[in-house]
């Protein structure tokens, strides 16, 4: 049975967003918030996106397994994901679907998820599925703008079959999120369970769970992260790429 909110996922306000009752086939629209998993917990990120009035439905951390819920699945995003003019008519792409449910991966698209671990990933995807979205990805993998660009034509008639799009794939989209990710690594390292390694962020933004309770914990895991890494977001900040 689908539930709106997703199980074990950490709840954060977003607000009061709007529904629409969309047609067509069920989607999930996967992007990336342009920062470092090893820096930024999925709770942090999902506050600063509803700070930001960005808010998708899932913020995850792929190298913890956090997640972080803003929205209910009932909810369309406020996130723009793409808009095209048909017929003299201004069509949201975000309004379509039974469900449009977007996920937005603690990452960036110079470095894909897809090539580390995916910790995590199968409950998110089960609870996607849960909702009728398909596992599959029928506009192919993302990034690849440009190298080859279809027509709007075709963009809109692969999103009418529902499934998995890259934000960039979303009909009339400027994003170039989520990268060149691997949709057939992300599907099958759905099917299996990743063992977790430290809890990234803050010790005031780690996510229940992390194990790192303590101070003296905390601070081992900042220890080990690697020097080099800034806890700044880059100027303007983009973690979600419209």
């Amino acid at each position: 049975m689908a539930k709106a909110w997703m199980p074990g996922a950490e709840r954060i306000d977003g607000g009061t967003t709007r529904t629409a009752d969309g047609l067509g086939a069920p989607r999930a629209v996967w992007t990336v918030t342009g920062t470092d998993p090893n820096m930024w917990s999925a709770r942090e990120e999902a506050i600063r996106l509803v700070h930001e009035g960005r808010p998708p439905h899932l913020v995850w951390n792929p190298l913890t397994g956090a997640v972080a819920q803003i929205l209910a699945a009932t909810r369309r995003s406020e996130l723009l994901l793409g808009h095209t003019s048909r017929y003299g008519q201004h069509l949201d792409h975000g309004d379509e679907g039974r469900v449009c449910l977007v996920v937005a991966v603690v990452s960036t698209e110079k470095e894909p998820f897809t090539d580390g671990p995916l910790v995590g990933l199968a409950p998110v995807l089960e609870w996607l599925g849960s909702w009728g979205v398909e596992r599959g990805w029928p506009a192919g993998p993302p990034g690849l703008r440009g190298e080859r660009r279809p027509s709007e034509e075709e963009r809109s008639r692969t999103w009418s079959r529902g499934g998995h799009f890259g934000h960039d794939q979303v009909p009339g989209s400027a994003s170039t999120a989520p990268g060149r990710v691997d949709p057939e690594q992300l599907l099958i390292a759905g099917t299996r369970e990743v063992s977790p390694g430290p809890e990234s962020g803050s010790g005031s933004g780690s996510e229940p769970g992390s194990g790192l309770g303590s101070g003296s914990a905390r601070e081992a895991a900042a220890t080990a992260r690697a020097p080099q890494l800034s806890r700044e977001h880059p100027e303007p900040q983009p973690s979600v790429i419209t």
